[in-house]
C-alpha cells in the first residue's frame, strides 16, 4: 500500500491537436469536392432547363397558332412560329413570332413583346451550337404553326424537311442537348 496513495491517475479527456489537424484536413477535402461537383452539376441543369425551355416556347408558339392568338389586333395570317440561329451574335436568343406576312419566316417587327411576340436569352453559358434541317446544317431556321391544324412548317431559306434539330451547348463543360421538332408538331429532348 505504500505506492498507492502516491499515484496519480490522470484519465484526461479531448482531442490532441494531431487530431484536430487531421479532422479539419478531412472536413476540407470533402467540403471543396462537395463544391467542385455541385458546380458542375448545377451547370448540366442550366442545359436540361434551357432545352425544357425551348420545348416548351416551341410548344407556346404552337398553342397561339391553334388559340388563334392575336398579335398587335389581328390574327397572324401565317401562324406563329419560333426563330432560332447559330450565327455568332445572335446563338444566345430566339424569337417567338408572329407571322404577320406568311411568309414562313421571321421578319423585324414580328416577335414585339408588347405585341404578344417574345424574345427569350439563353443562359450566358449556353447558346445554339447548330441548327439542321433533316441531316443539312443550316445557320439560321424557323419553325411555323399555321392554324387551324396547326400545320407544323419547318424552313430555312427555301429549304424543308421533315424535322430540324436544334443543339443547345453548355460551354464550361461543353457538354450538349438536342431538341428535335417533327412534320406532326412534336418537340423533344432527344438526347
Amino acid at each position: 500500500m505504500i505506492g498507492n496513495k502516491d499515484r496519480k491517475v490522470s484519465l484526461k479527456t479531448g482531442f490532441t491537436l494531431i487530431e484536430l489537424v487531421v479532422s479539419l484536413s478531412i472536413i476540407s477535402i470533402l467540403t471543396a469536392l462537395f463544391l467542385v461537383n455541385y458546380h458542375s452539376t448545377n451547370q448540366r441543369t442550366d442545359l436540361t432547363m434551357s432545352a425544357q425551355t425551348l420545348v416548351t416556347n416551341i410548344r407556346f408558339a404552337q398553342a397561339n397558332a391553334l388559340g388563334l392568338v392575336k398579335y398587335d389586333g389581328e390574327i397572324p395570317p401565317g401562324g406563329w412560329g419560333v426563330f432560332v440561329s447559330s450565327g455568332s451574335g445572335s446563338n444566345h436568343s430566339y424569337f417567338i413570332f408572329a407571322d404577320e406576312n406568311d411568309n414562313r419566316k421571321y421578319d423585324n417587327g414580328e416577335a414585339i413583346p408588347a405585341l404578344g411576340g417574345n424574345v427569350i436569352s439563353l443562359s450566358p453559358n449556353i447558346s445554339i451550337d447548330s441548327l439542321s434541317l433533316g441531316n443539312v446544317e443550316v445557320s439560321q431556321a424557323n419553325v411555323t404553326f399555321l392554324p387551324p391544324d396547326p400545320i407544323t412548317r419547318l424552313e430555312s431559306g427555301s429549304a424543308t424537311s421533315t424535322f430540324m434539330d436544334i443543339r443547345l451547348r453548355e460551354s464550361l463543360n461543353n457538354t450538349t442537348k438536342t431538341v428535335r421538332v417533327n412534320f406532326l408538331g412534336l418537340v423533344e429532348v432527344i438526347d
